[in-house]
């Protein structure tokens, strides 16, 4: 039993190419706290009789980890007097021993559950403890709490821009505001706590001509991107205030899928005739060869706004198609999800019920501004101002009243719009 291990355990049986790729991941696993497998893994080499060394190559660990966490977790069985000598050195408890049935001495065992038992009870008292110093809290809550509680920056924002001041991982920072040290609370992080309004339903609202949606399909979306793996891809949509569809100002939200920049366009109603003069707008602003490069590829739903693609495809100077517009599945707003979630930073600003009725243009783009320079971590933290820069221009982006915001200046709270 014992060579069949240490046959199948020795590195030297393998070709030079797999042993070193065993290598590799033996010394990642070795940074890694033991799991339960391993202590389970540790006993019944111990039943065996195995040594440390033996065991510590079957688990990809050291030899003196194998010891130290046997010697942490052995329990004593019975009440015996005489001290047996063979517990004082490896392996330091009877699991294997050939005489633990009769022997009269003090006998030790190592358990898997009850160490890994022990092994978790250590681990969250000393995760219980206070790491962080009284000058790195308040420092914290001199510098950090006014951006998350005032301009409402998220976690993964601060920890970009002031690392210096965050010497521990997110996780403990969030257990930090769970455990009432810091001056921010749970309150004030963007999406732990939520509100749901309920929706109005339109009564009025018509269904869509299908006959327009030929050749649109999201099947044929499918098949254009995967011939055009390169497309710049545009999501749209539209967001309302407090008339739940049926009148008031609203928002046409556009969105550049791969970098996450978002343009920000108010229209007095949610209504196809204003989605046209928004288009024209932007055909007329761009000429139609950059218009047809930034908007390539257009993905939007069913909403009757979007019910005439030709006048946005097509150039309103040449009559040529520029570009191709492409509808989601009914009730698949998933397929666009990338707008959706977008969405949820003018919720911070404007939320669930609040009038547009107020706004402004200008302040559309100050909104888009904003939104557009919050650091992102699917962007590998760069904000989406910084990654599309580039594709789009400097010259475009002026054009698009889109300007960057310092990040300790990024306000995303109902008072940036407050006139």
């Amino acid at each position: 039993m014992g060579e069949k291990y240490k046959t199948f355990d020795s590195i030297q049986m393998y070709p030079a190419f797999i042993r070193k790729e065993k290598v590799n991941n033996m010394a990642a696993i070795k940074n890694k706290h033991l799991s339960f497998e391993n202590r389970c893994i540790i006993q019944e080499f111990l039943d065996y009789s195995y040594s440390f060394t033996a065991i510590a190559k079957r688990i990809g660990k050291d030899r003196t980890t194998i010891a130290k966490e046997v010697k942490a977790h052995r329990f004593l069985i019975g009440t015996a007097l005489k001290e047996c000598e063979l517990t004082s050195k490896p392996p330091y408890v009877c699991n294997g021993c050939d005489k633990k049935l009769y022997c009269k001495k003090t006998k030790y065992r190592h358990e898997a559950s009850i160490a890994h038992n022990e092994y978790n009870k250590t681990l969250r008292e000393t995760r219980a403890v206070i790491k962080a110093t009284k000058q790195e809290i308040a420092a914290i809550n001199d510098v950090i709490s006014p951006l998350m509680i005032n301009k409402h920056h998220s976690v993964n924002q601060v920890y970009i821009e002031h690392p210096e001041v965050l010497p521990f991982s997110k996780v403990t920072f969030y257990r930090y505001i769970d455990m009432g040290i810091l001056n921010v609370k749970n309150i004030d992080l963007q999406r732990k706590v939520r509100y749901r309004t309920k929706k109005a339903y339109d009564c009025t609202r018509q269904k869509v001509n299908y006959a327009i949606k030929n050749g649109r399909f999201y099947s044929d979306f499918k098949d254009y991107v995967e011939l055009h793996p390169n497309a710049s891809i545009v999501e749209m949509d539209t967001v309302i205030g407090t008339q739940g569809g049926k009148g008031g100002k609203c928002f046409l939200t556009l969105l550049f899928r791969q970098y996450n920049l978002m343009l920000i366009y108010l229209m007095p109603y949610k209504r196809q005739e204003y989605v046209i003069q928004i288009f024209s707008q932007l055909k007329s602003l761009l000429g139609d060869d950059e218009f047809k490069r930034l908007f390539e590829v257009i993905l939007t739903d069913n909403g009757t706004e979007f019910g005439d693609p030709d006048s946005i495809e097509l150039s309103f100077k040449s009559g040529k198609k520029l570009i191709s517009l492409f509808y989601c599945d009914p009730n698949c707003s998933w397929q666009k999800g990338s707008i959706e979630k977008n969405h949820e930073y003018i919720r911070y600003v404007l939320p669930k019920g609040t009038s547009f009725s107020g706004l402004s243009q200008d302040d559309c783009y100050t909104l888009a501004s904003n939104i557009n320079s919050v650091p992102r971590v699917s962007l590998n933290n760069h904000s989406p101002y910084e990654m599309a820069i580039n594709f789009i221009g400097k010259e475009n982006m002026d054009k698009f009243n889109i300007y960057q915001v310092a990040t300790d200046d990024i306000d995303l709270s109902i008072r940036l719009l407050k006139k």
